[in-house]
């Protein structure tokens, strides 16, 4: 039989099945961001990568806003338009499912932009970054979630992704560009625990009731790898944080 490979997408939605927030981070450091950025009912967002639209959604009923969310996995599309219609502000948001890097967006559109922990989506975060500064109106808000080396200084016999990762200054330095970073929000090995073990009680349910599966073998690999990487590197190795900036 041929062997089959499990799509990044279907995995991604079993692993994070029972996530409500998808990356390291909690709904009270997210309510700060959301006061960080001063948003109120006039103004319009962008969500690069917005998963299961927590974020928007959340910007929605507390503040009023306007928003649009990019997100390439199905699942997480569906979830997220209906998250906003249970919470009643469906229609200020609007889902586009598909690959951020092939949806067209005008210039200096957006008064905010945010990307929580998917760079990825645009290619990493020198483009995405990119990407933010053009759609997004002079003295807008922008804010990114992404990963950081914690040591300067880190052994030959590291990953080659680790290695090429900034410190935490050197993220700083390149998201705020010409202005002060005005909010930092770092995540806590809690946080990070509290985020990664979740995926593996999903994928442990996921593997109960799908033993039959044409991917069974190939998920579980995947999520060993996942597991491995986690305990191994990223957890001692790897922070992240989500740092907030004025646009030039």
């Amino acid at each position: 039989m041929e062997h089959c490979v499990m799509h990044f997408t279907r995995f991604w939605s079993i692993v994070e099945a029972t996530h409500t927030i998808q990356n390291p981070t909690s709904p009270q450091k997210l309510d700060r961001l959301i006061d960080t950025l001063q948003l109120n009912a006039n103004h319009t967002v962008l969500d690069i990568g917005c998963g299961k639209g927590y974020l928007l959604t959340r910007m929605a009923e507390r503040c009023g806003i306007t928003g649009t969310g990019i997100e390439i996995n199905p699942w997480f599309c569906n979830d997220a338009r209906q998250r906003s219609q249970r919470a009643g502000v469906d229609q200020r948001i609007t889902i586009i499912e598909s690959d951020a890097r092939d949806v067209v967006l005008p210039e200096h559109q957006f008064d905010a932009a945010v990307c929580i922990g998917a760079t990825f989506a645009l290619g990493g975060l020198l483009p995405c970054l990119a990407t933010m500064r053009r759609v997004v109106k002079p003295g807008g808000m922008i804010a990114i979630g992404d990963v950081f080396r914690k040591q300067n200084q880190l052994s030959a016999d590291m990953s080659p992704h680790l290695q090429a990762l900034p410190t935490m200054p050197e993220l700083i330095d390149t998201i705020r560009g010409n202005h002060e970073a005005i909010e930092c929000i770092a995540a806590n090995l809690d946080d990070w625990d509290a985020y990664e073990s979740r995926k593996w009680r999903a994928a442990q349910a996921w593997k109960a009731r799908h033993h039959d599966d044409p991917e069974y073998a190939d998920f579980c690999q995947m999520v060993d790898d996942m597991r491995r990487e986690y305990l191994i590197e990223e957890r001692p190795h790897i922070g992240w944080a989500i740092i907030a900036t004025i646009n030039e």
